[in-house]
């Protein structure tokens, strides 16, 4: 009788040589990676993830990356009590990153789902979150926000070491809607999403993204009571266009979220001009 075990280590080799080499290393981050110097000093806790949770050991090659683009293979020749020596040996191409720059605008969710809605988006390749309130925002903001944006942040970098992203998205400040309208989106599509729109040309409305002269596409997503008449006619006035995804079915600001950045993303990985 032939064993699991003796069938996992006949195709383990097998498997190694099939699957890419950057696949199967894991990702460390370093925000202030001097890429001018041969090693680096990996600590905190990408430091004890290396070495307490993956027991990694002097000799194995990770990828060490900046989230602004630099990514570089790297092999650990230190393992110490607190730290770790890596030297740098081989730079690679950014990975993981749109061709064109996706920002979600997002009403500010409460709970867990604005975690889950970030995470998301910087799987499906956003280049800048923004969160903002309206006149029907369910939670209340507290004074001091830092908490939460930093609490963003680490989950855009845990996200981006996850699916491989070289740039980490853009966390910015949470504003209110009309700072998003008055804000100069210069060569974006701009794109309102509102559950009683006449226009269910999503998709159509995304072939503008063929055009040169445009560099970006902005969709804003309401929280989940949704958006008042004037605040839709607001944006409108602004040069946002309002749509919806589906006819009858009205999605959770979550869901919304991510169906139309995936079908964004669909857009431009099977358009021929981008």
């Amino acid at each position: 009788m032939i064993s699991l075990r003796y069938i996992i280590e006949l195709a383990l080799p097998i498997y190694k040589k099939l699957a890419s080499i950057e696949s199967m290393m894991y990702r460390f981050f370093l925000e202030n990676l001097d890429t001018t110097k041969e090693n680096v000093v990996i600590t905190g806790d990408e430091f004890y993830h290396l070495k307490k949770v993956l027991r990694l050991n002097a000799g194995d090659e990770i990828i060490i990356f900046d989230g602004k683009g630099n990514d570089f293979i790297a092999r650990i020749e230190t393992l110490g009590a607190k730290e770790a020596v890596a030297s740098l040996k081989e730079k690679l191409e950014i990975s993981g990153e749109s061709k064109i720059k996706i920002v979600l605008a997002q009403g500010l969710a409460k709970g867990s789902k604005m975690d889950m809605i970030i995470q998301k988006a910087t799987e499906l390749g956003v280049s800048e979150i923004i969160a903002f309130i309206t006149s029907r925002t369910v939670p209340k903001l507290k004074e001091n926000t830092n908490k939460k944006i930093e609490r963003w942040k680490s989950i855009t970098i845990e996200s981006s070491k996850q699916c491989g992203r070289s740039i980490i998205p853009k966390i910015e400040e949470i504003k209110s809607f009309n700072e998003i309208l008055k804000h100069e989106w210069k060569r974006h599509l701009k794109i309102i999403l509102w559950e009683n729109a006449e226009d269910m040309r999503f998709r159509d409305k995304l072939s503008m993204l063929d055009n040169p002269d445009t560099k970006g596409i902005i969709v804003i997503v309401g929280p989940e009571g949704g958006f008042s008449i004037d605040e839709v006619n607001d944006a409108t006035n602004s040069g946002f266009l309002p749509v919806r995804l589906f006819s009858d079915i009205i999605l959770r600001t979550e869901t919304a979220a991510i169906a139309a950045l995936s079908i964004i993303n669909y857009e431009i990985s099977s358009s021929r001009n981008l």
